[in-house]
């Protein structure tokens, strides 16, 4: 397509992350025109895989969860073999400073799990019996006194060595945010996904899941435009939209434009023409910072993912999560090379730049005799400065939704529902539906 030129079509999606591959997919089956426009090389946003010597490595530690009901269709839809989802069977295994505890999705764990007292254990096994079953909207719905999480378990009547020992370093991980900030609804979400069913991982990587829905939108006719950014909406002076700008002063014309970018673009897009609805898409951001190794030899064995619950710092960023993912994924020989993520979730960009000094002091203290320097290869350093919206109390409330005030420009992220891989995938699926009655 020439400058001069103008492409036409039913539905141009901005963006191809989860939300707008889900977006584009439905589109495309039921028969629209539709092209997605993505500024990156690649799909899948922070969702995405590199390779090294055969063994996938993903740009960020993002928890997916086996229970989570539109991760299950979507995967389904996208034709991904139920195989190919692979459990973290082994859970999470927790260092305090002294030792090891680990915790995995079975109630036999949780009754010998020695960081809970007797007292905190029952207090567990009494909130997941009450979210187990309980629907997700519901749970998310839930608009409880307590304004935080951490307040809500602390009237729960958990101490301070359930808080501190294990909901502050696995929802720290999850939440992306070790303030226990977010609101008892997406917490109590979150903790009935842990309660059903376990984190999984891709045999390739979390990028095969945006990697196989782009082939499934080819499949179905829709197009992609890789590596040019969207430089504004287009609307003609009778306030209608009809299309978007590229950087590169091409236009796509287009009867409704989705705006699937994250929320700081979707908010600089929206706001010239639409002030209101953009004001409601949330700028609170957390950050995160993944170091990435190749190791000669295995740090640990097992399906598990290693927390640090230690109140001590080696140094440096905090490190909050290590794991061996490719103990989970099983590609290429068996003996190596061993991929190993480290996430330091919230530290400033100046901090990221020590981070892989500090995976290796923290390695040390949890396994003094592993000989680090040796055996491993940093593979980059990843980081993501907005990785998502902090869903503080009341701020799910004032979300905008998938509608907008102009009739034919509508929104698909997570920050139309909440901080998730589900709730993209969830506002996705809703886009979809809300450009389809308006096409009529």
């Amino acid at each position: 397509m020439s400058e001069r030129e103008h492409l036409s079509v039913d539905v141009v999606v901005v963006g191809a992350g989860l939300a707008g591959l889900a977006t584009a997919l439905k589109l495309a089956r039921a028969g629209r025109s539709v092209r997605v426009v993505e500024a990156e090389a690649a799909p899948g946003g922070r969702v995405r895989t590199d390779w090294y010597e055969g063994r996938p490595v993903d740009r960020g530690f993002q928890v997916a969860f086996s229970a989570y009901p539109a991760l299950r269709r979507f995967v389904r839809d996208i034709g991904i073999p139920g195989d190919d989802m692979r459990p973290f069977a082994g859970g999470a295994a927790f260092f305090d400073g002294d030792g090891w505890s680990q915790l995995s999705p079975s109630k036999k764990s949780l009754m010998g799990f020695s960081v809970l007292g007797v007292a905190d254990r029952l207090r567990f096994a009494k909130l997941a019996a009450e979210v187990r079953f309980a629907p997700s909207k519901m749970l998310l719905g839930r608009d409880e006194a307590a304004p935080t999480t951490e307040e809500f378990l602390r009237r729960r009547g958990f101490t301070d060595a359930a808080i501190e020992g294990v909901f502050r370093p696995l929802f720290g991980v999850i939440f992306l945010d070790r303030t226990l900030g977010a609101d008892p609804g997406y917490f109590l979400f979150l903790f009935s996904m842990l309660v059903r069913g376990s984190a999984v991982l891709p045999s390739d990587g979390l990028g095969m899941v945006p990697d196989w829905a782009a082939g499934a939108v080819r499949q179905a006719g829709g197009h992609f435009e890789f590596g040019s950014r969207v430089a504004s909406v287009v609307r003609e002076g009778n306030g209608v939209v009809d299309g978007v700008r590229l950087e590169d002063g091409r236009s796509i014309d287009a009867k409704v434009v989705v705006l699937a970018v994250d929320a700081p673009s979707a908010r600089r897009l929206l706001s010239p023409i639409d002030p209101e609805t953009a004001g409601r898409i949330p700028t609170g951001g957390t950050s995160v910072t993944t170091a990435r190794f190749a190791l000669d030899h295995s740090l640990y064995e097992g399906r598990l993912i290693l927390l640090n619950a230690d109140p001590e710092n080696t140094g440096g960023p905090r490190i909050d999560l290590v794991c061996q993912t490719s103990n989970v994924t099983r590609r290429g020989a068996p003996n190596g090379p061993h991929i190993v993520l480290a996430t330091s979730v919230g530290d400033s960009d100046a901090a990221a730049a020590g981070i892989e000094a500090a995976v290796e002091r923290q390695v040390h203290r949890w396994y003094p005799e592993f000989p680090w320097a040796k055996v491993a290869t940093s593979l980059g350093v990843i980081r993501h400065p907005f990785a998502q919206f902090r869903p503080l109390s009341g701020v799910r409330r004032s979300l905008p939704g998938s509608g907008t005030r102009l009739a034919n420009v509508v929104l698909a992220g997570e920050y139309t529902v909440h901080p998730s891989l589900e709730g993209a995938l969830e506002s996705g699926a809703a886009a979809a539906g809300l450009v389809d009655r308006q096409l009529g």
